[in-house]
């Protein structure tokens, strides 16, 4: 009695301990709520996505006079919120997320309900079928729990009545109820035993889910980076308008100048046609640089509204910012650079965890090398009940002194009975399967250390990578530096030039064809330096995404930028 009270209470503390583990359900105090929202469709909260009406009337509020000026952080500010592609870049790591849920699956504990009515009637052939036309009708009801436990155990309840009833005269107890309850359980071994083996594929999903919130991240770094880019061709472009206009201004007072001589008659008419010339010359080059300035406007307005038509942004961006000069303060030592951007470049964490899921998957595939070994336990509690037939046995007469006293009853003795420990029984074992050749799981096995072997060299591969780009965008902001002094010393040089030749022209010891080449270099100048302050900025950027430093930079938050995913509306 004692040792039954044992196996059936360890039994029952096992099935409660694989219940509180992977379910993670936690009793509320509408419990029947909670239990039928789970066969429901969940009502999931997405991350909101970028409205045009709140984009145009946030564009609205910060235009004033047909301009909106901007500073680079809310130049960024309106990429995070208003950017189609984000929209839809933040939905990965989400979906992600919800399909390494799905590896709970196979540890969720299940309850089963089957229930069949049979009735049979057969033609009597001989004596001993108790009744010229045997008829039975009988009932089988089951109810039972399962579940698979992360330590590689199975746990299973099933509690079984049948009844019966029959017009044969043989049968004592008619109707009768019989009953089982069993418990079992089965633990493997050596294949499949362990917490580690048997969630190898939940911790791979979790590391997938990872490397999403990592490619979110690297997709993150890529658009703010050309949207820094493109903030900077605004800048240039801007400038150098107000370069090519003051250019024209210049010519356009020249050419005046050049028509009141004429007119005085302190120079030949002939002279003027090369200052009409150069006018005209240098209109065109503001007309074209006035149309790219629109068109960079358009690339800039796509990263920061979801309309359909970026155009359709009647405002004119204006950039608060401009290139500023270098400092000391903007590299570090090229090692320091190295060691950041090792730190911090999405690829590496990508591969890291790559390599981690190659590991995971060489442990799971060697684990299934062994043979299976099972050990299997279970405890059977029977019963049995039923009403003492008043037809009487044709060759024994009445013979209900023969049955058992505590059988005598319905349904009520048959579910009780079990719990008296009468009537039991016991089982236990062990199960050995052993694969005589193993080929499959050694390739497999095989596999997973090649792919693991792979992922090693990927990484070295990818440091190295990023060593190279690391020290490319050092090498190119250092030649921007150099751009830049040389072209302020070139323009400097060109200015001096102009005013040189500006005061001979004026003591007639020049041409107007030489001054009028010289306005154009200075033009040319101003133009190349602000190109090599706005390259040396841009250059800066490309630092930060060689080193992964770009969100950094710009005080973004990954968690933040993806929003209130991954929960469910209640």
């Amino acid at each position: 009695m004692k040792a039954s009270r044992i196996v059936v209470t360890v039994l029952i503390a096992l099935v409660t301990a694989g219940v509180a583990a992977p379910a993670q359900a936690q009793i509320s105090g509408n419990f029947i709520k909670d239990f039928l929202a789970r066969y429901k469709s969940p009502q999931l909260v997405f991350p909101s996505a970028p409205d045009s009406a709140a984009t145009a009337q946030v564009l609205g509020d910060l235009t004033l006079n047909g301009q909106l000026p901007l500073t680079m952080g809310e130049y960024v500010n309106l990429i995070l919120q208003n950017n189609l592609d984000i929209g839809v870049d933040r939905l990965s790591p989400l979906s992600s997320m919800y399909s390494a849920l799905t590896n709970y699956r196979p540890f969720e504990p299940s309850i089963h309900i089957k229930t069949t009515v049979n009735r049979n009637t057969t033609p009597g052939i001989s004596i001993l079928s108790g009744a010229a036309n045997p008829s039975t009708l009988s009932g089988t009801y089951n109810i039972g729990f399962a579940q698979t436990l992360t330590n590689g155990g199975i746990v299973g309840v099933d509690a079984t009545m049948a009844r019966s009833s029959t017009n044969s005269n043989f049968v004592t107890l008619n109707p009768s109820w019989q009953g089982t309850m069993q418990y079992s359980y089965t633990q493997h071994l050596m294949q499949n035993f362990g917490r580690t083996v048997n969630l190898h594929a939940l911790h791979i999903a979790q590391n997938n889910q990872k490397i999403s919130h990592v490619q979110f991240e690297q997709q993150l770094i890529d658009l703010v980076t050309n949207g820094e880019k493109s903030y900077w061709d605004l800048v240039f472009s801007a400038d150098d308008i107000k370069v090519k206009q003051r250019s024209v201004d210049l010519a356009k007072k020249t050419l005046s100048d050049n028509q009141i001589q004429i007119r005085i008659g302190t120079m030949a008419p002939v002279d003027a046609i090369q200052a009409e010339s150069d006018v005209a010359t240098r209109n065109l080059a503001l007309i074209t640089s006035t149309y790219t300035e629109r068109q960079t406007q358009d690339s800039v307005k796509k990263l920061i509204t979801s309309k359909n038509d970026p155009g359709t942004v009647l405002a004119r961006l204006t950039p608060l910012e401009t290139a500023r000069r270098p400092m000391d303060s903007d590299v570090m030592p090229v090692e320091e650079e190295i060691k950041i951007a090792l730190e911090n470049r999405p690829e590496m964490k990508q591969i890291q965890l790559d390599l981690e899921n190659k590991k995971i998957d060489v442990m799971y595939t060697k684990n299934q090398l062994k043979p299976t070994v099972d050990f299997i336990a279970q405890y059977t509690q029977n019963s049995a009940a039923g009403t003492l037939s008043t037809a009487p046995n044709p060759f024994f007469g009445n013979v209900a002194g023969t049955i058992n006293p505590s059988l005598v009853g319905g349904l009520g003795t048959a579910i009780t009975q079990p719990f008296n420990f009468n009537y039991q029984g016991y089982a236990a074992g062990f199960s050995i399967q052993i694969p005589l050749s193993n080929r499959a799981a050694q390739g497999d096995h095989s596999r997973a250390l090649t792919d693991q072997r792979t992922s090693e060299q990927k990484l070295t591969a990818q440091a190295q990578q990023i060593a190279l780009d690391v020290r490319n965008a050092l090498t190119q902001v250092q030649m921007n530096k150099a751009q830049i002094e040389a072209a302020t010393t070139a323009r400097e040089l060109a200015e001096r030039r102009l005013d040189a030749e500006q005061k001979k022209f004026d003591l007639g010891a020049s041409t107007i064809r030489f001054v009028l080449e010289e306005q154009r270099n200075v033009a040319q100048a101003q133009t190349d330096e602000l190109q090599a302050l706005v390259n040396y900025t841009k250059a800066l950027v490309d630092l930060d995404h060689a080193t992964g430093m770009t969100l950094k930079r710009n005080n973004i938050e990954i968690d933040k930028t993806l929003g209130p995913a991954g929960t469910t509306a209640k």
